[in-house]
């Protein structure tokens, strides 16, 4: 076997970048499996083609292939660009088919070519389970990174949900409940195969270890806080309504319709303002086109958002499932005080009474009685949200990406 470590993931999504970053700086990359990746120079030149460029510039950015990953990516393309295709003409039980068919493809092709050619294999969720099943075969070692709850505990959330407000289902939340059972299969096998696997929070390491997966070998490495921002968030300074701010997907597992109702049950008037910014899986524009204070501001690129956070006070996210949310740590990279449950991943970063408020899961009362506690103590949210910047600067993406790879090679050397 030659080493160290080979990479195998549909794609090169900037949270993992990040982690790759940290790997590849202690030389521990040999090679990245994944589908589409583009190299810069030629990224630049498309962008550049009249008219075409500006329009595949978007997507042309998600696939770059960053500098310290020069020489390293196979690309296994054929699959993703059928799924691609497909996702913008076929209706949503043929997207669905491609989209098995291009993830086994991809895995069954990673495992034919590099099974046995290097003593590790690092791979994702979900995408992994041939290539850990031939790596082990030869004797290989599995590691797997896992930035979201177990799927067991995420479908029984789904599940609830969807018997206690049948009126919000959809046919998406349908489809992921009909094939609940195949993907279990497949992550069960995933799980049972990895040598270890490498969570982004306490919070999911605890769902897999409530599901059987033995604590010994999962490990929480929580992501890290994006760079503080210069200007930083209102957090209750100033006069005018207090401004709270979901950002997100409107969706069941991050307890949106939740939010609705405590909206209603704080009934603040025109002393506070609840502004949204994501796009939404649910049909409840009419829901919140009923209740005053409500600003939906739709999808938002990275700066408008930042500027809507420095307008905000109090960031709200009732989730119900996560990984780690990524709001959360927007919102202390932002100084913001946090709203939120144990569920958004965010440990110790959050601190019940401190800097936030971390609220009972699916609970509308328990999430209104913290806002109300925000609104009521206004004049303490700037020293919350100091709280709350002070995390942020203690937890960097640097930090999170020395962990990772401190894990690795502890895991390397345990194996070498």
């Amino acid at each position: 076997m030659t080493g160290p470590i080979l990479v195998s993931t549909p794609d090169l999504r900037p949270s993992l970048l990040s982690v790759l970053h940290g790997l590849a700086d202690r030389k521990l990359i040999g090679r990245v499996a994944t589908t589409i990746s583009i190299n810069p120079a030629l990224a630049g030149s498309i962008a550049r083609v009249p008219w075409a460029g500006p329009r595949l510039a978007p997507l042309l950015r998600r696939r770059e292939v960053p500098a310290f990953l020069d020489g390293m990516v196979d690309n296994i393309w054929a699959g993703e660009l059928l799924r691609n295709l497909s996702s913008r003409v076929a209706n949503e039980m043929v997207t669905d088919t491609i989209f098995h068919w291009a993830i086994n493809r991809f895995d069954e092709t990673v495992a034919r070519r590099y099974a046995g050619r290097y003593r590790y294999v690092y791979g994702m969720d979900f995408s992994s389970a041939a290539t850990f099943a031939a790596q082990k075969a030869q004797s290989g070692y599995c590691i797997q990174r896992q930035v979201s709850a177990h799927i067991a505990a995420f479908v029984a959330v789904l599940r609830r949900e969807c018997g206690r407000f049948p009126e919000l289902v959809t046919d998406y939340h349908r489809r992921i409940l009909r094939t609940a059972e195949k993907h279990m299969r497949r992550r069960a096998a995933e799980h049972q195969l990895a040598d270890l696997i490498v969570t982004n929070s306490d919070y999911v390491r605890s769902t897999f270890i409530d599901n059987g997966i033995p604590a010994g070998k999962v490990v929480a490495v929580p992501t890290g806080c994006p760079p503080v921002d210069a200007t930083g968030a209102r957090r209750g300074r100033g006069s005018g309504p207090l401004r709270f701010i979901y950002a997100g997907q409107m969706s069941l597992r991050k307890g949106f319709h939740y939010l609705m109702q405590a909206w209603r049950l704080v009934a603040f008037g025109d002393r506070a303002e609840l502004w949204i910014a994501g796009g939404s899986e649910l049909d409840m524009e009419n829901q919140i086109a009923a209740q005053a204070g409500i600003r939906y501001l739709g999808h938002l690129g990275s700066d408008a958002l930042a500027d809507i956070y420095r307008q905000s006070d109090v960031m709200v996210l009732p989730t119900l499932s996560e990984g780690l949310a990524h709001a959360v740590l927007e919102g202390l990279s932002f100084a913001m005080p946090v709203i939120t449950t144990a569920a958004s991943g965010a440990g110790a970063l959050v601190t019940n009474g401190d800097n936030g408020f971390i609220v009972a899961e699916a609970d509308a009362e328990a999430l209104a009685a913290a806002m109300t506690s925000a609104m009521a103590g206004r004049s303490e949210l700037p020293k919350m949200g100091q709280l709350s910047m002070e995390r942020a600067r203690a937890w960097t993406v640097a930090d999170s990406n020395a962990k990772h790879a401190r894990v690795i090679v502890k895991f390397l050397e345990a194996h070498g």
